[in-house]
């Protein structure tokens, strides 16, 4: 998977990004208190297996390059910040369902779990979950139904994929550094006359 194409792909993700309030004020912006108060505390809700998937399989999304990576940003942190004081506990539940689900595919697939897995395999099994995303966003009606269905691996890794990206381009380094997009662009004039 390219990082290019996977950027890409979420290019859509830059239409909610002004809403965000990215840019440092007097006071931190409200996803930047996130991201500081998850990189100061420790993992409450996702143990240390599962945090070195979500830490293997953001960094195989989003690795560092000439741009920050996945793990310089924090991500698997915020996640776990996330899921600790954001997510209903049935929310909570379904997505460690949907990354055991990804852990036992991984050792289906190669024996280990993901985050020990060779590189090779990680990437294998990645590739392959990705090419089960759908296609379209799914209806309200289609969330339920997915709802009431036990977790499988494939939605574990849609719902991941989500998190990574809304940790990733939430991080002020990223909102600063890559991005550069102001949001308040140029001056208004409104109907005024001199």
């Amino acid at each position: 998977m390219d990082r290019r194409e996977f950027l890409g792909s979420l290019a859509g993700i830059s239409a909610l990004l002004p809403g965000l309030s990215l840019l440092p004020l007097r006071e931190p912006s409200f996803t930047a208190a996130l991201h500081a108060r998850a990189a100061a505390a420790g993992l409450r809700t996702l143990n240390p297996e599962q945090d070195a998937a979500v830490t293997c399989i953001a960094e195989i999304l989003l690795p560092q390059t000439d741009t920050v990576g996945a793990t310089q940003v924090g991500v698997s942190r915020f996640i776990d910040l996330l899921l600790t004081e954001s997510m209903l506990e049935r929310d909570r539940a379904r997505f460690l369902e949907g990354l055991a689900a990804i852990d036992a595919r991984s050792r289906s697939l190669g024996g280990a779990p993901v985050a020990a897995a060779s590189r090779q395999d990680q990437e294998s099994l990645i590739r392959s979950l990705d090419g089960q995303l759908p296609q379209y966003a799914a209806t309200r009606a289609e969330r339920a139904l997915l709802d009431r269905q036990p977790m499988t691996a494939e939605r574990g890794y849609e719902l991941l994929k989500h998190l990574v990206v809304f940790a990733y381009f939430t991080s002020e380094p990223v909102a600063k550094d890559l991005i550069n997009a102001p949001i308040i662009p140029g001056r208004y004039d409104g109907c005024v006359s001199v």
